[in-house]
């Protein structure tokens, strides 16, 4: 009997050409699962939001690039590849809002040089104001939107001990901000169903922003709750000259 001239190793590297095409194969598979997914989970929440513009009679558009430029505040003017889709606008109760997907790219590289790229999903609905007000951001406690909120400005604390530890406050005036933080406005926030939100005051406009897109089941409770701020922000604030906003109802010509 002849020796094997590669012995273990020979051995070795036949196992590896039986196991390396399985291992592919099952990352391949793999894929093609959350493909699938990914697939099902977006044409379930198209359906959803078509569902819901028809039963409020809302007006609907795709996308439109000038949504990303509405607001400066984070999650705004950060990364590249900025997307406004599914813009939603209409009424609820009488009151005029508007809704859409937001989303930007960033790039990080490791230590041998290969760059990965990362999209950051929003949903942003905003509702009109009177008049323009400072700027003012009010953050969760969450990693992802108390490291937006603090871009750009100092926190801020109130008298309320379970406020200050729920909620990060940046304003650009603060006694602005504490005439806006009253009793009622701080009771409101303290829902438990605002959780993982943040709502940022920026012109002429209010607005809140939860990470990732929505199918829009929770948009009846997110504007309602835009309002509960407007109608509790103390009328003087509320008077003076108006100032135009971003301008709610369809495209942007």
């Amino acid at each position: 009997m002849l020796p094997d001239p590669f012995g273990a190793a020979g051995a070795l590297l036949g196992g590896a050409f039986v196991v390396f095409p399985l291992i592919f194969l099952g990352v391949v598979a793999l894929m093609v699962v959350l493909a699938v997914r990914g697939f099902r989970a977006s044409r379930r929440r198209r359906d959803a939001i078509s569902a819901t513009v028809a039963a409020h009679h809302l007006g609907h558009l795709a996308e439109d690039p000038s949504r990303t430029a509405y607001f400066t505040s984070p999650p705004f003017g950060i990364g590249r590849r900025r997307r406004a889709r599914d813009i939603v606008w209409g009424t609820m109760g009488g009151r005029p809002f508007e809704t859409f997907a937001y989303s930007y790219e960033t790039e990080s590289r490791d230590g041998e040089g290969r760059t990965t790229t990362t999209t950051h999903s929003f949903q942003v609905t905003w509702v009109p104001l009177p008049v323009a007000l400072p700027t003012m951001r009010l953050t969760g406690d969450n990693a992802v939107l108390r490291a937006l909120g603090r871009l750009g400005a100092r926190d801020l604390d109130t008298e309320s001990h379970e406020f200050n530890q729920r909620w990060k406050v940046w304003a650009d005036d603060e006694r602005v901000a504490h005439a806006i933080l009253t009793p009622r406005v701080i009771a409101r926030l303290l829902g438990d169903d605002l959780a993982g939100r943040a709502f940022v005051i920026e012109g002429s406009a209010i607005l809140s922003y939860a990470t990732s897109a929505s199918d829009l089941a929770e948009l009846p409770l997110v504007v309602g709750a835009l309002y509960d701020l407007v109608d509790a922000i103390p009328a003087f604030l509320l008077e003076g000259p108006r100032e135009a906003g971003p301008a709610a109802g369809g495209p942007v010509g």
